[in-house]
């Protein structure tokens, strides 16, 4: 009998070690396909980017293309209009990301006191994140039009005054922060908003019998608890900044002069008013390095939050 048992035992151990490695196999094969997606439209661009970086590569003289070696790397890196373009990346990235990051948890925290209707709040705070970038630099250059903009005519009539917001390069790089936040600040509450739902009640409750103020829970609870989720969000929005092109090829090109070219729109103007598609390349590869560079920190510092 004992012998019996173990035998069976040994079978349906067998049994299941075979059904585990057809389930690992099935488990790879389905992982197939994705893992070609992600090579024919993640690796394949960058190492075409990489070869067309070492190359001489004008656009309007494509059938002259002859190895260039490292200098495209060098034009770009000597070129001072990187430098200038990589201060307003820096500018636009950190007054929008720490703007959206304050409205966003104040949004989300009223939405917390809200009983009533909450969902129709929370559906008409989402709308600008819905709509296509194209599409909201379009709406906002229509209303900051200098003449035609119903925010001039607003100012106006109450005694301000109007100005040319886009075409002042004292406050173009402001308004397109300022359209950039209203697009976006929606995604980070809506975020802030699900970790808001996801905290424990216990400490709150205890600490508002210990007579802790609303600022209090806030600094020494609500803020510790959302530390990960916090970072997540702050790199998610980092990385999406950095590529910000755009909303400034609708509203300002660029411009006035270069107040409001960002490193996107640098490349862009290599690769297509330049014509140097190799420069343009070589200035994307810096870029893909130093957005890589950014968001390791990023990780890193929630690795150390988390532990």
């Amino acid at each position: 009998m004992l012998m019996f048992m173990t035998s069976t035992s040994q079978s349906f151990y067998t049994f299941f070690i075979l059904i585990d490695m057809r389930y690992s196999k099935i488990k790879f094969s389905l992982i197939i396909p994705a893992v070609i997606a992600m090579l024919v439209v993640a690796i394949f661009p960058l190492i075409y980017a990489i070869n067309t970086s070492i190359t001489k590569y004008m656009l309007n003289r494509p059938d002259q293309r002859t190895f260039y070696a490292l200098n495209n790397f060098k034009e770009v890196l000597t070129d001072p209009r990187i430098y200038s373009t990589m201060w307003t990346t820096i500018k636009f990235t950190a007054l929008a990301l720490s703007l959206e990051l304050v409205l966003g948890f104040i949004l989300a925290s009223c939405l917390m006191k809200i009983s009533k209707f909450r969902n129709i709040f929370v559906s008409i705070l989402l709308i600008p994140m819905m709509i296509s970038p194209i599409a909201v630099g379009l709406i906002w250059k229509l209303l900051l039009h200098p003449d035609l903009g119903i925010v001039n005519y607003l100012l106006n009539v109450i005694g301000i005054g109007g100005r040319p917001w886009l075409a002042d390069s004292s406050t173009a790089l402001l308004t397109i922060i300022f359209v950039e936040v209203w697009q976006w600040t929606p995604f980070v509450m809506i975020l802030f908003y699900a970790g808001l739902l996801s905290l424990p009640q216990e400490p709150f409750e205890a600490a508002t019998i210990d007579g802790a103020s609303g600022i209090q829970r806030i600094r020494f609870l609500t803020l510790p608890f959302m530390t990960s989720l916090i970072v997540i969000t702050a790199t998610l929005r980092t990385i999406d900044l950095f590529k910000t092109y755009d909303l400034v090829f609708i509203l300002t090109r660029g411009g006035p002069g270069s107040s409001t070219e960002t490193f996107a729109f640098y490349i862009f103007y290599l690769g297509f008013v330049k014509l140097n598609l190799g420069q343009a390349a070589a200035a994307s590869i810096l870029f893909v390095i130093l957005v890589g560079i950014l968001t390791g920190f990023l990780f890193t510092r929630l690795r150390q939050v988390e532990v």
